[in-house]
């Protein structure tokens, strides 16, 4: 009986530790972030519903296959491409998303990954190269049933640079295997946003000051948020 009740108890301990970590990432974004839920809207046509976050607005266009061959993106092939639109935007940023190989280097993950990684690649408006590649963890395994797949990648729109990472950001969530909450921040650690798709309507956390990181953020962010991660399917 010692036995069973230390092993609860260490269970207990376990569990407790990524939600008592991820509260403070919450409580840091809170005073320079705001918190703005996804909302649908019409769009051209019913293949490219559209969206609204805040004052950013697009439409989007999803494929996807799945098959019995070996390999993350073999077995699973995803693309996507979207719009964005704001007031602060001299035109619309467009965005074709896929699995791939990128430009990025990404020497500073430490976790064993595929060599293909899902990558973003950008127009219109956003700036000459800027570019999304993330990376997923070896054969898109899960660390276990009570935590995300590891995911990190680099953002690079013109000047700005941005690093993203699967993290737990707060509060009860468990999300059961499925990639659900990203931390965005800068190169040197900083937290300045996240995304939350655990919930039925997701939550944006962007900067809260006008600009163009905030622009890049949302990009990102909606980036992440247009991906059908293959380790959700698993």
């Amino acid at each position: 009986m010692r036995k069973i009740i230390l092993a609860l108890t260490a269970a207990s301990a376990f569990l407790a530790l990524p939600v008592m970590a991820a509260d403070s990432y919450l409580d840091k974004l809170a005073p320079t972030t705001e918190k703005l839920k996804l909302e649908g809207r019409k769009g051209s046509s019913l293949l490219r519903p559209g969206y609204a976050v805040g004052e950013y607005t697009g439409e989007s266009k999803a494929t996807s296959t799945h098959s019995d061959g070996l390999g993350l993106f073999t077995s699973d092939k995803f693309k996507v491409s979207f719009t964005v639109n704001a007031p602060s935007l001299k035109a619309p940023v467009t965005a074709d998303c896929a699995g791939g190989q990128g430009r990025i280097s990404l020497a500073w993950i430490t976790f064993k990954r595929d060599k293909l990684s899902y990558v973003c690649v950008y127009g219109g408006s956003a700036p000459a190269n800027a570019e999304l590649d993330l990376a997923l963890a070896s054969g898109g395994k899960l660390l276990n049933r009570l935590a995300q797949p590891q995911r990190a990648g680099e953002f690079r729109y013109g000047d700005i640079s941005l690093r993203v990472s699967t993290e737990l950001l707060g509060g009860m969530t468990l999300s059961n295997g499925t990639t659900s909450d990203y931390l965005i921040t800068r190169p040197d650690g900083t937290p300045i946003a996240a995304l939350r798709k655990t919930s039925m309507t997701p939550s944006f956390y962007l900067p809260k000051a006008t600009g163009p990181e905030r622009d890049a953020v949302a990009v990102l962010a909606l980036s992440l948020f247009y991906f059908n991660d293959p380790g959700n399917n698993r």
